[in-house]
């Protein structure tokens, strides 16, 4: 019994085997590969009988077969007498990459691939003066008090087919995303800084109970 060896052609699988350094390819597979609209004929009718063989398989369900392959000859004959642009492009890949790997190592691998890998998220240092931070948990909060708003007015707006209807429902549902990206960076780069209602880190007490998930206004104004 002879050992497969199964290589893919435009994710088409081919079965063949190597016999004394020689490539054998199952010969209805093949002629299917080349778009042969009937496979068995065209074996008989393009491949000489010395190029063909059978060789006894394991099949897909476990059964031993006795299967015809033709060799790397009568692969010739089938692909030269196909005249479509499928013969072409299987005989290149064949003769530029099948065989010459066969012949040097004794069987066909794949080319490995190489896996892209993500490239690193950049980082970047900048000092902030405290003022500052405050200003960007404001920005935010006030981004979230807009939402909000927009959320409660959207109703009534589309009931009598005001125009602002459309803008008041983008704001209020297009912007979650981005309060939400926004309250994970502002939560850790303020951690070191305590909500007072004295100064203007009172703002933190929104950041800190914001809850992505609840609609509607989340804490009383300021």
């Amino acid at each position: 019994m002879s050992a497969l060896t199964i290589f893919n052609f435009e994710n088409t699988p081919i079965q063949t085997i190597v016999e004394n350094n020689e490539i054998f390819f199952r010969a209805a597979q093949l002629a299917e590969l080349l778009q042969y609209k009937n496979p068995h004929k065209a074996i008989k009718d393009h491949v000489d009988f010395d190029d063909l063989t059978k060789r006894e398989i394991v099949n897909t369900i476990n059964k031993r077969a006795q299967v015809l392959f033709v060799n790397e000859s009568g692969m010739y004959s089938l692909v030269l007498s196909s005249k479509l642009e499928q013969a072409k492009k299987v005989k290149r890949w064949i003769t530029s990459e099948v065989l010459p790997q066969i012949r040097k190592t004794g069987k066909y691998q794949l080319k490995p691939q190489q896996l892209a890998l993500p490239e690193p998220e950049k980082k970047f240092t900048f000092e902030f003066t405290e003022y500052e931070l405050q200003q960007l948990v404001w920005a935010w909060f006030a981004l979230l008090r807009g939402t909000e708003l927009c959320e409660v007015l959207h109703p009534s707006l589309k009931q009598i087919g005001s125009y602002y209807a459309a803008p008041a429902h983008d704001i209020a549902y297009e912007y979650r995303s981005t309060l939400r990206q926004a309250h994970n960076v502002l939560n850790r780069i303020t951690e070191q800084f305590k909500c007072e209602q004295g100064n203007n880190w009172r703002v933190l007490k929104h950041l800190r109970a914001y809850n992505p998930k609840k609609t509607g206004f989340q804490l009383e104004i300021l």
